[in-house]
């Protein structure tokens, strides 16, 4: 493992110094201190684990890697995390919205200034940016909770205070005007990419568990291989136990997946989960499975889930796995959902899974960060709630705060239910190209929310240059800084991303939604130089001018992907 050269800690006359040569930090009534280097068995990047001791025998642990300024806190319980001076302080909160299945507002931003070097009451978020305008001194606090716990934060007399009920905490120290990009840059450390892949899933086209059989899945597999996609997941409807059975309801009409609910079902899949997978190894094409660990009575079935999934990675070469339909509402399920995933990351390094956020009580963005990606929303067009707009702005909003390449956003065949929407809506998904739908979630991890064999030959061709395109630059993408730039989407906008590779920008995805202007100066910490469009669905034209993008897309509903 690495060596961290630039990590050191020191204990002198109670207190507990850690630095990095980008910050330091101290702790009090520290007597001894410990420190061993870790990785999460290879999910962080690699940090100095300090274990130190307090004189009353209580233990205090503190974590830091040697080129982030953040000391990260596994267990946060301290009555005071760090004291301001001066007079000139702002609080921005951020809240990260989950159970997006009734949610579409992801993130919520509120700024609040200190006033005789106090901020009044307490102010709820999961992540706060503390900027000083006098010093261009900031700080960055990331706190680390399940949607069941809430974080606040205090200042009183210039002193910050924040609760999370013992939850992981990160404090970071930069300028103003670089707290979203520390932010970005911290969960990267803590979550080393698994590369950005692309999946199917069926669920979205909204037949649901209906036509899942190994016919139709081994037909999904034909069209993943035709349209080049890595993954294909299948969704509820391979157990022999139903969830539409409403007697299978606790008595919080919370889900419950007793008896033989986990066996395979036979008469869908009688040659077993093996010959669908191996099925799809021949085309290099891997196979991931939909769960629902059962967590009822504080997950008092963990280990029969665990060797369910334990049996369908050894047994039956399935690699990924989404999880769904679980909640966490105490500390006690949080810790035993922990348990779940670092048994799932133990059965090889192939392993991952997929966080599902759309209901109920679960995980929510923060908390766990080093497994898997995040599914984020299920958005359909029967029924009329996928709009590529909307889907767009999600990943551009919580993108501020977070890697793209921690989530999943979904694009779905646009030409399904076309009746749904009106007949004059401008956003409606039928009016989009499918390379446009996959430019927009290319940043991310992109999800076939449909049925890929149902996906018309003409939408195929539309997807096959960006998808070849892609491949050859996803690679980077993956362990890229992706900065949202322009407007916020909101179906009448130019927005976009500025993408920078090892601290260089190099690249610009760029959109122009459905609005009349064919022009725009977007701002991008970029400087002059020489642009190449790699693709477009538009005649594209970008300058670069000192600070700024000028980019003109001949037509509505454009996109186009730059190299610098």
């Amino acid at each position: 493992m690495k060596k961290l050269k630039d990590c050191k800690y020191t204990v002198s006359d109670g207190v507990l110094t850690v630095t990095n040569g980008c910050f330091s930090h101290s702790l009090s009534d520290i007597i001894s201190a410990d420190a061993c280097v870790e990785d999460n068995n290879g999910l962080s990047m690699p940090f100095l684990h300090i274990t130190a001791q307090t004189a009353s025998g209580a233990e205090r642990e503190l974590c830091l890697w040697d080129d982030l300024p953040t000391v990260y806190f596994p267990c946060f319980r301290e009555n005071r995390l760090l004291t301001l001076t001066g007079d000139h302080w702002s609080v921005r909160t951020v809240k990260l919205h989950a159970f997006t299945d009734e949610n579409d507002t992801l993130t919520e931003e509120n700024e609040y200034h200190l006033f005789k070097h106090k901020l009044t009451g307490s102010r709820k978020g999961d992540i706060f940016f503390l900027e000083d305008a006098q010093s261009g001194n900031a700080v960055v606090i990331v706190s680390e909770t399940p949607d069941y716990r809430t974080s606040t934060i205090t200042v009183r007399a210039g002193v910050v205070a924040v609760e999370n009920g013992g939850n992981g905490l990160a404090l970071g120290f930069c300028r103003v005007g670089e707290c979203e990009s520390l932010c970005r840059e911290y969960y990267r450390h803590a979550r080393r990419s698994e590369g950005l892949v692309t999946m199917s899933n069926t669920w979205g086209d909204r037949n649901g568990f209906k036509r899942v059989c190994e016919e139709f899945i081994l037909q999904e597999i034909d069209a993943a291989r035709d349209m080049g996609v890595d993954i294909v997941q299948i969704d509820d409807g391979w157990q022999s136990g139903s969830t539409a059975d409403p007697t299978r309801r606790d008595e919080l009409d919370r889900r419950t997946f007793l008896g033989d609910f986990w066996e395979l079902d036979q008469a869908k899949f009688p040659n077993g989960m093996r010959a669908v997978t191996d099925y799809a190894a021949q085309y290099g094409i891997k196979i991931g499975l939909w769960f629902a660990p059962d967590s009822h009575d504080c997950f008092a079935l963990l280990e029969r889930d665990k060797a369910v999934l334990r049996r369908a990675y050894a047994e039956w070469g399935i690699r990924f796995f989404k999880l769904d339909m679980f909640w966490i509402s105490s500390s006690e399920e949080q810790s035993k959902f922990l348990e779940l995933l670092r048994e799932i990351y133990s059965f090889g390094d192939d392993v991952a899974v997929q966080l599902d956020v759309t209901r109920d009580q679960r995980m929510n963005y923060l908390c766990g960060r080093q497994y898997g990606t995040v599914f984020v929303e299920n958005r359909y067009h029967r029924g009329a709630t996928s709009y590529p707009h909307r889907i767009l702005r999600n990943l551009w909003m919580l993108g501020r705060y977070l890697p793209t390449n921690k989530f999943q956003f979904e694009m779905i065949n646009p030409d399904l239910y076309v009746d749904d929407y009106p007949a004059d809506d401008p956003f409606a998904p039928s009016l989009y190209g499918q390379d446009y739908l996959f430019a927009s979630v290319m940043l991310c991890n992109p999800l076939f929310w449909q049925e890929m064999q149902f996906l018309s030959a003409a939408r195929r061709e539309e997807l096959k240059p960006i998808m070849d395109i892609w491949k050859q630059h996803r690679s980077e993408l993956a362990n890229a800084d992706v900065l949202p730039i322009g407007q916020k989407p909101s179906g009448r906008s130019f927005t976009g991303f500025c993408v920078t590779v090892n601290g260089t920008p190099k690249y610009l995805l760029l959109f122009r939604e459905a609005t009349d202007e064919a022009t725009a100066v977007i701002n991008a910490p970029i400087s002059e130089g020489e642009t190449k469009v790699l693709i477009s669905n538009s005649d594209a034209q970008i300058k670069l001018s000192n600070g700024t993008v000028h980019v003109s897309l001949s037509k509505q509903r454009a996109y186009a992907w730059v190299m610098l």
